[in-house]
């Protein structure tokens, strides 16, 4: 900024706070947050409105305390109801309800007047502090005093009444709702979400189809999440109709998409479609995706085809694509089988299958092998075993702890 100055012509402080609300778009907060300390160090006098975007650019760079020092450190007339307001939200994010909610009380004492904005902080710190009830009287606060709710505050309460398992009311609601504003198709998948955890798929059906009627067709995010919802109601026939519809309004299907799309297959044991959809993206796919691949491989062990699962991973390998999960999907599925050779084997293989980066196995498929061979008293397995977690210099003294243990069991004291 310096050197602009330097070479060109002065910029206006409302040219400035453009660049700062496009950083913030497209999430370049320390960037926004560097041109507001800027702007600050040369003088220039912040509204309410900008320091409460600096305040949250605080909180996002610099953490929660960060931002409360920042929020305290300003002069009176700068504690507006926008900086209480982004406060609020700030707890809200870092999920420190109890916090908000202190923060509210003081907003009340110096009668600062809420507005929608901060109804809708109060009612998601209430949520979070596991106080759906409280959720209910805020919203009649926030009506009664005049502010009338859009879809945020309805969302909100949608959903702490389902965090207190009361669907009717939340179909109230909705009805009510639809009278006052368009719904959005998040509140419908959200609706249906929960049926599915009851096990009602009938309803869920109908609430995803409602979602279906209102979204953006021109949006691809809606679509995903539909799409997932329909496979694990367990109903081939719409997850198919979705793919199709999907594909036929987007020129070019995205790996997210394929992905989502072979999840719900595999979710549904559609295996015959999984098989054809795979082969459709990889002959038509731009950048390699290993989590589509890795769908594939479990798809072909769980249904005992293990050539074909190790001839992937064998060519992927070869092209330098295998990741982490590759390798837990083989390890777990020959521990299952309980061929612990086959699985030490992959492990072996872990360093020229995940070259991206350092890799160690999580402590859950560490402590597999371990008690496999405490339980058989494998001494020689247990010593293969250290020397592939040297190799992948990961051996720590919780491992030789287990080790010794197996010796002991061995008589080999």
């Amino acid at each position: 900024m310096d050197e602009w100055l330097r070479q060109r012509s002065r910029l206006s402080q409302q040219q400035i706070l453009a660049y700062v609300r496009k950083l913030t778009r497209f999430k370049k907060n320390e960037g926004a947050l560097e041109l507001l300390d800027w702007m600050e160090a040369r003088g220039a006098n912040l509204s309410p409105g900008h320091q409460a975007v600096r305040l949250d650019l605080v909180s996002k760079v610099h953490g929660i305390q960060a931002a409360e020092e920042y929020f305290w450190s300003l002069p009176d007339i700068s504690k507006s109801l926008k900086t209480y307001s982004c406060l609020l939200n700030c707890y809200g994010q870092h999920g420190l309800a109890y916090k908000g909610l202190e923060l509210y009380e003081k907003m009340k004492a110096k009668n600062i007047v809420p507005d929608k904005l901060v109804y809708n902080h109060l009612m998601k710190l209430y949520q979070k502090a596991g106080q759906p009830e409280k959720v209910r009287s805020t919203f009649e606060e926030m009506r009664e005093s005049g502010i009338s709710a859009d879809k945020f505050p309805y969302f909100t309460l949608i959903e702490s009444y389902i965090t207190m398992n009361d669907l009717d009311t939340v179909e109230k609601v909705l009805e009510e709702l639809q009278k006052v504003a368009p719904v959005h198709w998040s509140l419908y998948t959200l609706m249906a979400n929960n049926y599915i955890k009851l096990e009602l798929f009938g309803k869920a059906e109908v609430a995803l189809k409602k979602a279906e009627e209102v979204m953006d067709k021109a949006e691809l995010h809606p679509w995903n999440v539909i799409l997932s919802l329909h496979a694990l109601c367990g109903n081939s026939t719409e997850v198919k109709r979705i793919w199709e519809s999907l594909k036929s309004t987007f020129k070019k299907c995205l790996n997210r998409s394929y992905l989502v799309m072979l999840q719900g297959l595999s979710m549904i044991d559609d295996f015959e479609s999984l098989q054809q959809i795979f082969q459709e993206w990889q002959s038509n796919h731009e950048d390699y995706d290993m989590r589509i691949t890795n769908i594939m491989i479990k798809a072909y062990l769980d249904k005992g085809m293990i050539d074909k699962a190790e001839a992937i991973r064998q060519s992927t390998m070869a092209q330098g694509c295998c990741n982490e999960g590759t390798v837990c999907i083989f390890a777990e599925f020959y521990l299952d089988k309980s061929d612990v050779n086959a699985a030490l084997e992959i492990l072996g293989d872990a360093k020229n299958m995940v070259t991206a980066h350092k890799w160690a196995p999580s402590k859950e498929l560490v402590s597999r092998f371990l008690r496999h061979y405490e339980e058989s008293k494998d001494v020689a397995g247990v010593e293969s075993f250290l020397e592939c977690l040297n190799s992948l210099e990961c051996l720590d003294a919780e491992t030789y702890d287990a080790v010794m243990q197996t010796y002991v069991l061995a008589g080999r004291t």
